[in-house]
């Protein structure tokens, strides 16, 4: 429960001027990976879902405002798959 807390809190700030400012508007795979506390083969699985937001034109981008949407519907993968919620990816 905490760490949907701590997940919930960070969506929200997400909304404001925050830690995602840091970042472009079209975000690479490292950028992605940062993030979420993850290593290249979640990723992957990550970008191959049908539901996730990417952009495969000119390299992998991933939009940032379109991420953020996908992290408000996707909080019970996040959870279990990335280290999103923990004080190392803040």
């Amino acid at each position: 429960m905490e760490r949907l807390n701590k997940l919930e809190e960070r969506i929200i700030q997400s909304s404001q001027k925050s830690w995602l400012d840091e970042y472009p508007n079209m975000l690479t795979i490292s950028d992605l990976m940062e993030i979420l506390g993850i290593k290249r083969t979640k990723a992957s699985e990550l970008l191959n879902r049908e539901d996730f937001p990417v952009f495969r034109l000119a390299g992998t981008k991933i939009p940032k405002h379109l991420f953020v949407r996908w992290i408000e519907s996707h909080t019970e993968w996040l959870e279990k798959n990335t280290n999103f919620s923990t004080p190392k990816a803040i």
